[in-house]
């Protein structure tokens, strides 16, 4: 490789790497008023919502899963199908 050649692949490197600097830099400076954002959602969102479904566990949904016992007494009951028909997949 030539002289002229080092150079212009050195020269290309620091277009590339300014690029990617600059494109960092942006983000960086958009980082404050993305935590600002995410702090007033949070905070919209702690002071409205619903607790009609707090049961002091952390399951999900109203059933409160992690409180089943062995014989499931609380787990929600599942009605039997009327009219299923199934069709062979290897026709």
């Amino acid at each position: 490789m030539s002289f002229w050649g080092i150079i212009g692949l050195v020269l290309l490197a620091v277009v590339i790497l300014s690029i990617i600097y600059s494109m960092f830099h942006v983000f960086i400076l958009l980082l404050p008023a993305a935590l600002v954002i995410i702090g007033i959602i949070w905070l919209i969102n702690h002071f409205t919502k619903n607790d009609k479904n707090k049961s002091g566990n952390s399951g999900p949904g109203p059933y409160n899963w992690g409180n089943w016992n062995q014989n499931n007494e609380a787990r929600p009951k599942r009605k039997k199908v009327r009219d299923a028909k199934t069709k062979d997949v290897d026709k």
